[in-house]
């Protein structure tokens, strides 16, 4: 999932040198104390911080467990934490097509994202019926509509070696005002649509409830949704970072986001919604984890060279970050007596990789995902409970 990442970001860390004496846009400063009232949307809350922000995440719960109980619903039974993996979110996108065909796709109370797991969040989140739609972006696209290169400016002291215009406009094609609708509709009914983007100034991750924006009535709902989707999938120093307006003590001024993959590969917070005590859990509870890449570690003779040595370290620390991530979401699960559910690509990836969002490597992906769901020894045949 993550080698991909680390193809476009190495060759920046090996370039900075070069890059030392450029100047980047200027940006307006402002204190720490003012990102930490700062809103993008003024007097609305519509984010949080994924760590040391209890108070935020425990209202955050609140609220929604309070709504749900005011439509008759329980805690959230379902929860779908999609991971990033750039154009390896194809068998995310085939594996949720096989389940439709399977016929027990759940309705998912919350729905998490990062990468290209945000990407894909709003159409998984909006159910079966948007299927058609994950299939033609990710069997139908190809690098010319996600990136273009522009490598000398990059190392000469721009913001990134590609520019993600054509990525802005896909997003903007799919995430149309009449979607982001349809997302706050279902944020009333108390489900819940949810991304992470890394904040670089704060060296923090920012979790974004994307329906409460969709709910929004700003008239700058839509322009900030596709622009936290954007972020979600900028890849530091491969994509610009998304520079993001908030307000805070009646100044204005631009956070910089970039992936949310800098934090983590995938996020299933905030747990404490889901069951707060065993005795509490529903019997078809589970937490459903589909990971758009290799999972287990792969072996390979390294190269005693320092590119391929700085990849491997970097590729081998992040990988085992998601693997003890996985094993304490799965810890989590048993003790609460819900399902577990863990899918991720199986097959080896090829040795020699192809060049970002290759279409024919992209429907590939998609086949196996498709695949793997409708197989009767899957990873959705049969749940982890204790």
């Amino acid at each position: 999932m993550i080698r991909a990442r680390l193809r476009a970001i190495l060759p920046i860390l090996l370039a900075a040198a070069v890059a030392g004496c450029a100047t980047a846009p200027p940006r307006v400063p402002y204190s720490a104390a003012e990102m930490a009232v700062a809103r993008p949307l003024p007097g609305e809350a519509v984010r949080f911080w994924t760590r040391g922000d209890d108070a935020a995440q425990a209202a955050w719960a609140a609220t929604l467990l309070e709504q749900r109980q005011a439509a008759g619903l329980g805690a959230p039974r379902n929860l779908l934490a999609l991971s990033g993996g750039s154009d390896k979110g194809a068998f995310g996108a085939g594996l949720l097509n096989g389940w439709t065909r399977r016929g027990d796709r759940p309705s998912f109370d919350i729905v998490t994202g990062v990468s290209t797991g945000a990407l894909i969040a709003p159409f998984a989140f909006l159910g079966s019926e948007e299927d058609a739609t994950l299939t033609a972006i990710y069997t139908g696209i190809s690098g010319r509509d996600v990136y273009r290169q522009r490598v000398v400016r990059g190392v000469l002291g721009g913001d990134s070696l590609l520019d993600s215009a054509p990525l802005q406009g896909l997003i903007a094609r799919y995430a149309t005002p009449a979607l982001i609708d349809r997302i706050a509709a279902e944020h009333r009914r108390g489900r819940r649509l949810l991304v992470m983007t890394a904040n670089l100034d704060a060296q923090r991750g920012v979790i974004w409830d994307m329906g409460a924006i969709a709910a929004s009535a700003s008239p700058r709902r839509v322009a900030l949704f596709r622009q936290v989707l954007l972020a979600s999938a900028s890849i530091p120093a491969a994509f610009p970072p998304v520079r993001i307006e908030v307000s805070a003590n009646g100044r204005t001024f631009e956070e910089m986001h970039v992936d949310g993959g800098t934090v983590a590969g995938f996020f299933a917070l905030p747990r404490s919604v889901m069951t707060a005590t065993p005795a509490e859990a529903p019997a078809d509870g589970a937490i459903y984890v589909i990971y758009n890449g290799r999972f287990r570690p792969e072996f390979q003779v390294v190269s005693p060279r320092t590119f391929s040595i700085a990849s491997r370290a970097l590729y081998t620390m992040l990988s085992e970050v998601d693997r003890t991530t996985v094993e304490s979401l799965r810890n989590y699960a048993q003790t609460r007596r819900i399902g577990f559910f863990m899918c991720a690509v199986e097959e080896e990836m090829p040795a020699d990789p192809p060049p970002l969002f290759d279409t024919e490597f992209m429907r590939g992906l998609y086949a196996a995902g498709r695949a793997e769901a409708g197989a009767a020894d899957g990873c959705l045949s049969s749940p982890e409970r204790r």
